[in-house]
């Protein structure tokens, strides 16, 4: 009974702790990221302006006045130009597949559909119909979705400009937070840690430090997995005698790192195209590209991430998958993070969630299970 009381306790505290952190990973960052960013943003900064005060000899507020506008500055210009591009690249889709629709695949399905028919008349003419009803089905479902898309895109971007307003407002409390957070991030962060318990002041403390350790191993371990993703490119698109191959191996391999985009968002659209325009070799080059990439990136990223931070490959592949189905894109990468965190912090000390070999050690003859 007592067993079995310990075991009700344990699974409540756990239960509650996931339901917490879903609920401030869903909900409340949404209401609260404008601050959340800002602390980001004023810690991330916090080192330069250190830097900036101790070693060159500059007032505090004169390197915190440099680092802001030096931050905003950049950061800004990049939303303008991307937001730029990424207008002006809906734009011109919008335009483009209609034309692309028009005067590539249609042909190059009407082409199809005559040989189709003419292989077909010569086993059954009967089934000419057949292949003539499919193909009209083809063609009308490929209108309907060249149609809903465009439509999609122009709502999509009609959508995006009437929440400006409200992104605006949100993005100036993000910047005045910044600004406030940053002059006095070291008091601010004194007066926090003050108010903690002794034990979770050492726990918050050490956690920052593992987290900033963790993190660099983890950008080593991308930029392992992003460079072998490029030279996989690489050695496809020379093979394919893609023109410009270094840059466009390059581009792609920079945004496989992103969970939302991958390799796929690039090279499975351009080998349906390939294959409709008739350039079947290219086409399946380019499948064949694209199944290379994705086998040896589910075998590869576990083994690269779960070597450079610590953890078990099986054990980042389970993380991995579990924070994509709770948490999407950014469980993909945050929940193995998350894991390595804790183990470190486990294997030094500050917090006791795993058994030792030391804490519970196996009987003889109970080695094996």
């Amino acid at each position: 009974m007592d067993r079995r009381k310990k075991f009700i306790i344990n699974a409540v505290y756990w239960a509650i702790v996931l339901g917490i952190v879903v609920f401030v990973t869903r909900y409340l960052l949404g209401l609260i990221w404008p601050f959340f960013l800002a602390f980001l943003f004023s810690w991330a900064m916090t080192p330069i302006i250190r830097w900036m005060t101790v070693k060159c000899h500059i007032k505090h507020s004169f390197s915190v006045f440099l680092c802001l506008l030096l931050f905003f500055g950049i950061v800004g210009g990049l939303l303008v130009v991307v937001t730029v591009n990424i207008v002006s690249w809906v734009q011109d889709l919008v335009v483009w597949l209609p034309t692309l629709y028009r005067d590539t695949i249609l042909p190059a399905l009407q082409t199809a559909t005559t040989r189709a028919q003419d292989f077909v008349a010569r086993l059954d003419p009967d089934a000419i119909s057949v292949v003539q009803s499919a193909f009209d089905n083809v063609i009308n479902s490929l209108s309907s979705a060249v149609s809903n898309f465009s439509l999609q895109a122009v709502g999509l971007v009609s959508g995006w400009v009437t929440q400006v307003p409200g992104r605006l407002l949100s993005i100036l409390i993000c910047i005045i937070a910044t600004v406030f957070m940053t002059v006095d991030f070291s008091r601010m962060t004194a007066f926090l840690l003050r108010q903690m318990p002794d034990r979770t002041r050492h726990v918050v403390v050490k956690t920052k430090e593992t987290f900033i350790q963790v993190l660099k191993k983890y950008g080593r371990s991308y930029g392992i997995i992003m460079c072998i993703t490029f030279c996989e490119l690489l050695v496809g698109f020379l093979i394919l005698r893609q023109e410009n191959a270094v840059l466009v191996a390059a581009i792609i391999a920079i945004f496989d790192i992103f969970p939302i985009i991958g390799a796929g968002f690039f090279l499975m659209p351009w080998a349906v195209i390939n294959l409709l325009s008739g350039s079947i070799a290219k086409g399946l080059g380019l499948i064949a590209m694209y199944i290379v990439i994705t086998v040896l990136r589910q075998f590869i990223e576990p083994r690269v991430v779960g070597h450079q931070v610590g953890l078990h490959p099986l054990v980042t592949l389970m993380a991995m998958l579990v924070g994509t189905k709770l948490f999407g894109g950014i469980g993909l990468l945050g929940l193995p993070l998350a894991c390595a965190i804790m183990k470190s912090l486990d294997d030094t000390g500050v917090i006791h969630i795993l058994r030792k070999e030391d804490d519970a050690p196996v009987p003889a003859g109970e080695e094996k299970f």
